[in-house]
């Protein structure tokens, strides 16, 4: 899925579980040829998940199979991020600051 950038951070022992979120982009409304984020992802709700069922364990390391899957249970609890605590979880991930206009 892609969380190889943190995974090489990430004690061996602890469960890796991954997600995923979509982001729906739209063709700009004035007609230009380029894309913008469709508005219905700044509602405020939870971006949709990407995957069905439960989040994945698949490349977890720390080879506890059903301690494993009880924790992909629990995230599949856990509420995914609005579309601002992405890109909040973004900016930390890159290492850049928001200033909001």
């Amino acid at each position: 899925m892609g969380g190889h950038l943190i995974r090489a951070h990430v004690d061996p022992r602890a469960h890796y579980i991954e997600e995923s979120v979509k982001v729906y982009l739209m063709r700009h409304p004035d007609g230009l040829d380029s894309w913008v984020i469709d508005p219905s992802c700044l509602d405020g709700y939870a971006l949709d998940s990407s995957i069905d069922g439960y989040p994945l364990g698949e490349e977890c390391l720390c080879g506890d199979d059903s301690d494993c899957e009880r924790t992909a249970a629990r995230m599949a609890e856990a509420h995914l991020p609005n579309a601002h605590q992405l890109l909040t979880m973004l900016a930390d991930t890159l290492g850049y600051s928001l200033t909001k206009r």
